[in-house]
């Protein structure tokens, strides 16, 4: 969900007003989403690296987040009517308590929800998720939990903060035509990836639309190439 600061500026406005019309168009986009059937959403709210950013920005963002996330889980009428199920995932550890907490309560209190899972990423790295998922599988090799012999593509994917299933599209709003750390392990998986040169405050349903229509047209390619790389596996 790139843009949001660049946004802001276009419209004179200081960064967090930005994030906050990011946040606003998230929620148009998740009931797009629902709409159309899609049962898994994952969205990049917070890079690992932006704690690199100013200390005031810093701060507008874990605030944002944490009235967000209680916000979503008690009081949003998206939440409720279509039973979303919220997973905040990333490394926990670096978040302060007060945020901490805030992503615990959203979980609990729709983790019996049963419709779309909406996977929010905070604060994430695709390199730290994979570091992560190799740390794990040496923890469970050591407490006699897995065999050497059984570690494969398989048994890292398990244990990936975001496990699945196979991500079909990845889409990047704001003209930067770059990863920057996203989903590397699940794009590489024959994902379609899509770069918007808009502005994620201003990414309209139309545009959606048209990259899940170019997807479909696309689909069996897309199938066919995934078959051929799962031979031999």
């Amino acid at each position: 969900m790139d843009g949001n600061r660049r946004y802001a500026r276009k419209h004179n406005q200081i960064a967090s007003s930005g994030h906050v019309s990011g946040f606003k168009k998230l929620s148009n986009v998740l009931e797009w989403c629902n709409e159309l059937g899609i049962e898994n959403v994952s969205v990049f709210a917070f890079a690992i690296n932006n704690f690199n950013r100013s200390t005031e920005e810093v701060a507008a963002l874990m605030g944002l987040a944490k009235e967000k996330l209680r916000e979503l889980a008690s009081k949003s009428e998206l939440v409720r009517s279509y039973e979303v199920q919220i997973c905040v995932v990333g490394n926990r550890s670096l978040l302060a308590e007060d945020v901490r907490e805030a992503a615990e309560f959203a979980e609990e209190s729709t983790k019996h929800n049963k419709g779309m899972r909406l996977n929010i990423c905070f604060p994430y790295s695709a390199t730290d998720e994979i570091s992560t998922a190799v740390r794990r599988i040496t923890e469970d090799v050591a407490a006699g939990k897995l065999e050497v012999s059984e570690i494969d593509e398989q048994a890292l994917e398990k244990r990936l903060h975001i496990p699945g299933p196979d991500l079909d599209i990845l889409v990047r709003t704001s003209g930067q035509i770059r990863f920057s750390n996203y989903m590397l392990w699940q794009s590489a998986k024959m994902a379609y990836i899509r770069f918007v040169n808009v502005h994620w405050p201003d990414f309209t349903f139309f545009q959606m639309f048209c990259i899940l229509v170019s997807w479909q047209m696309a689909y069996n390619d897309i199938k066919e190439r995934k078959s051929l790389s799962n031979i031999g596996q």
